[in-house]
């Protein structure tokens, strides 16, 4: 990985560099929004973006604001889920294409339900499990070959990057173009805690991405977004009730951060839905059937009465010279001493 990608002398560094001793019992602060707020979303995968914030980016657009969802991979390397759908085990590459374009096509279709035609989508097409190797392993080298697909460029008529190789810098590069044109003053991305590689990765690009993006020179206005990350996948059963084997409707209860998710240094904030909001929330994710055939209980899970994030700040700033690294550090830390989770 180049040395470069390496130097974060940036406030949201402290996401990853906190260790001191620090209870993890707090009150989320209640997340206001601001009129005309030009919302990005970044997500990993296909339902990622409505999972984590289709209450926030209908509140947004209401309140006279832009909203622009960015969707990297295809996700069309879920191995279970699309042997139930063909009954067989033997999966062949076009399997996992016919999958992934699914999956891209719901994305599509729940982003005009919850926007009515007012949410700009980027559908990038990368493939399932690439981002994280991406990032560490395939930058301005070879491509990241897909083991599922079989291709190391982004195979999809419907993305927006087809034909575009598997390569981490062209990935941030893309990133930083979206940062340029959309020039957001609230950034939606997963926390690089999240127990699944893509989203940790991606939450790892995200901060590369915004770094360079507010450093640039002769960039014009001061860059000052608000950014809020997400948790998707977790463990010991979060969310309660994504086990359940039938979808519960826990529509008028709320969704807090687990409190095993290190705090490090950062406040948490809850934006609340109303019931309109939620039965939005519901409609938007009943578009993604091949997950809802998949894992229904999983979805249901998420339509609360609350959407929470982590609250990073831009402002403090920290010297990490590896990001990389120093994540997979605070990984083992928090994997091998469960009991001190919540001090990290």
């Amino acid at each position: 990985m180049n040395s470069t990608r390496y130097k974060f002398i940036c406030s949201f560094c402290l996401l990853l560099s906190s260790f001191s001793s620090i209870l993890h019992a707090q009150v989320p602060l209640s997340f206001e929004l601001r009129k005309h707020e030009r919302l990005l979303i970044l997500a990993p995968h296909p339902d990622d973006e409505s999972l984590s914030s289709a209450g926030l980016a209908h509140r947004v657009l209401i309140n006279e604001g832009n909203v622009r969802s960015v969707v990297i991979t295809a996700g069309d390397a879920y191995v279970e889920a699309i042997e139930k759908d063909t009954g067989r085990k033997n999966l062949k590459p076009t399997d996992f294409l016919k999958y992934g374009e699914m999956r891209l096509e719901e994305s599509r279709h729940a982003a005009k339900i919850l926007g009515n035609g007012f949410i700009h989508l980027d559908l990038l097409g990368f493939s399932d499990g690439s981002i994280y190797d991406m990032l560490v392993s395939h930058w301005r080298t070879h491509p990241e070959k897909s083991e599922f697909t079989g291709f190391s460029h982004v195979p999809y008529r419907i993305a927006q990057d087809k034909g575009v190789a598997q390569d981490g810098k062209i990935l941030h590069d893309e990133l930083v173009n979206i940062l340029n044109e959309t020039k957001p003053t609230l950034i939606v991305f997963p926390d690089v805690m999240e127990n699944d590689s893509d989203h940790a990765g991606l939450g790892m690009f995200a901060l590369l991405a915004i770094h360079d993006w507010i450093n640039q020179k002769n960039s014009g206005a001061k860059k000052e977004p608000r950014l809020l990350t997400y948790l998707i996948h977790w463990q010991h059963g979060w969310p309660a009730g994504s086990d359940s084997a039938v979808p519960l409707n826990l529509s008028n209860s709320p969704l807090f951060l687990p409190d095993d998710l290190p705090l490090r240094g950062h406040q948490r904030a809850c934006f609340n839905l109303n019931v309109i909001e939620r039965n939005l929330k519901h409609n938007v994710l009943a578009q993604y059937q091949t997950q809802q055939r998949a894992m229904g209980d999983f979805l249901a899970a998420f339509v609360r009465s609350n959407e929470c994030f982590t609250m990073l700040n831009v402002e403090d700033s920290r010297d990490i010279k590896n990001v990389v690294l120093h994540w997979q550090s605070v990984r083992k830390i928090f994997d091998d001493n469960p009991s001190s989770r919540a001090r990290i």
